[in-house]
């Protein structure tokens, strides 16, 4: 498979949520599904130290953010999805009954002309301020309620923060990664950062499994227009994940197959197509840019496998801080691979959050591996970004 996976790298280069249920966006069985691949297809050429100071599980790893006025009052009793809504409820009533000011608008697509819907929260207090970009999952659109949380953190701090619409759920040929779906993330950050009161050189964009995927696109495909992101349980192969979800009947396979016009595994067009939606296709850009990025995943994810995200990090980490083959084998298994100092390093884990059991770092690159399934943590995401990591 990894033969595989460098064949169709080259074919291109001319060129998740949970819920109880197994429909698309729901929660996975707990059968852990072993990943065929078990290298990254890509490797760093970026020098770069890790850190090495160590935490032990459930210590809170925060610093000092060395961003103004920084506070977290919001997020009390809000760690993860599961606290706060379920992974894929939306709609706008709950986001106005819990965001003061917060606008409507409608953004035009700079390459086709179609109007996508974003919710926008301009910035509030003295001086310009930073702009968190929420998003949306695989399963969900714009008014997804698990971005809620990241909105009342930007309000308590006057940030400003962007939701956009990127052609919606995952499940046709405009979505899925397409190259609208990230000018429609691009173009959003445009409009954001053109407003009163925004901080250009502070965009923080955060995203869960297909929102997730979308933070390592745009930081991949459009490094200039963000200081750093945060992907929490991403797709970085959409046919490793394609193969996957047929083993655990999930719903993605047709997902995928609607995306990208056809079976990965057996149509040459379709394989070349979900290449080239794959962050794989485009991390390049975020290591040679410098891009800071979180990447989290929760070890017992039976949805996507915890590989996907030791891919994304080797592709982005120096060589020497990568993962070995053997590591990624046991991560594909959802096995904390053996290694002289799991928790080498910051995490952005507090109290009340789950468990890191395994955090490396290299250079602006972070991956932590904590004790949960399909989840995403708000705090770390947020202590992240006020760390200043761009």
């Amino acid at each position: 498979m990894w033969l595989l996976v460098l064949s169709l790298l080259a074919s291109c280069a001319g060129g998740d949520d949970s819920s109880p249920s197994s429909s698309p966006g729901s929660q996975a069985t707990t059968t852990t599904v072993s990943s065929t691949v078990s290298t990254s297809p890509t490797t760093s050429t970026t020098a770069a130290d890790s850190t090495t100071s160590t935490t032990s599980p459930g210590e809170s790893t925060t610093t000092t953010p060395p961003l103004e006025d920084v506070t977290f009052e919001s997020l009390n009793g809000i760690d993860t999805i599961s606290d706060f809504s379920g992974f894929i409820d939306s709609g706008l009533s709950r986001w106005h009954e819990s965001v003061d000011g917060l606008e409507e608008i409608e953004l035009t697509s700079t390459i086709d002309g179609a109007q996508q819907p974003a919710l926008w929260l301009p910035p509030s207090g003295e001086g310009t301020k930073p702009l968190i970009v929420i998003l949306h999952s695989w399963s969900s659109g714009y008014q997804q309620h698990a971005g809620i949380p990241y909105a009342l953190w930007a309000q308590e701090n006057g940030w400003a923060m962007i939701a956009p619409q990127f052609r919606g759920i995952n499940d046709s040929p405009d979505a899925l990664g397409s190259d609208l779906a990230v000018q429609d993330v691009a173009d959003a950050i445009e409009y954001a950062t053109a407003q009163e009161g925004v901080r250009t050189d502070k965009v923080f964009a955060v995203g869960y499994s297909g929102g997730g995927m979308m933070s390592l696109l745009v930081a991949g495909r459009h490094p200039d227009k963000v200081s750093a992101v945060a992907a929490w349980g991403p797709p970085y192969d959409l046919i490793e994940f394609y193969l996957q979800s047929i083993q655990t009947g999930l719903g993605y396979v047709g997902d995928i197959e609607a995306g990208c016009g056809g079976d990965p595994t057996e149509e040459e067009e379709a394989r070349a197509e979900c290449v080239h939606r794959s962050p794989m296709a485009h991390l390049d850009g975020a290591r040679e840019s410098g891009v800071p990025v979180l990447i989290g995943h929760g070890i017992n994810d039976s949805l996507l496998s915890p590989a996907q995200s030791g891919w994304a990090f080797n592709h982005l980490a120096d060589s020497s801080d990568q993962f070995s083959e053997t590591q990624l084998e046991e991560l594909a298994q959802g096995d904390v691979p053996d290694v002289a100092e799991p928790l080498e390093g910051e995490s952005f884990f507090g109290d009340g959050d789950p468990d890191p059991v395994l955090v490396r770092h290299s250079g602006p690159v972070v991956v932590v591996f904590f004790e949960a399934g399909h989840e995403m943590v708000y705090e770390a995401s947020v202590r992240w970004f006020a760390s200043d990591p761009g």
